[in-house]
């Protein structure tokens, strides 16, 4: 007679647990729904961010590659500079010892 008692209290608690997990399924699923679409919205932004996130690494990196180019550039224009001025203070040399203006040092060989 105990056994036949405890087999129904424990069916009525498996049933009450199965009850009461059906219940709670129940209300649950709307929000597992919502809960699913905001993570596929999620992942959606994520991916869009990343490629904004690509895209700029990109342009920085072509920025830098023309900041680089410049820098060259800038060494370039320098050093033809040079070139030049050390250029026009031999051609002021040249034109001047032509003219007769500057002689050059008579050797005494």
């Amino acid at each position: 007679m105990i056994w036949i008692n405890l087999a129904i209290i424990v069916l009525a608690l498996i049933g009450l647990g199965v009850y009461g997990f059906l219940l709670f399924k129940n209300q649950l699923k709307p929000e597992f729904g919502r809960l699913n679409r905001l993570v596929e919205r999620f992942n959606i932004r994520a991916d869009v961010i990343g490629q904004q996130v690509n895209e700029i690494k990109g342009h920085v990196d072509a920025v830098n590659r023309s900041v680089t180019q410049i820098k060259e550039f800038g060494v370039n224009v320098k050093n033809e500079s040079v070139e030049l001025k050390q250029a026009a203070v031999d051609l002021t040399h040249e034109i001047k010892r032509t003219a007769g203006i500057e002689r050059s040092d008579v050797s005494t060989k």
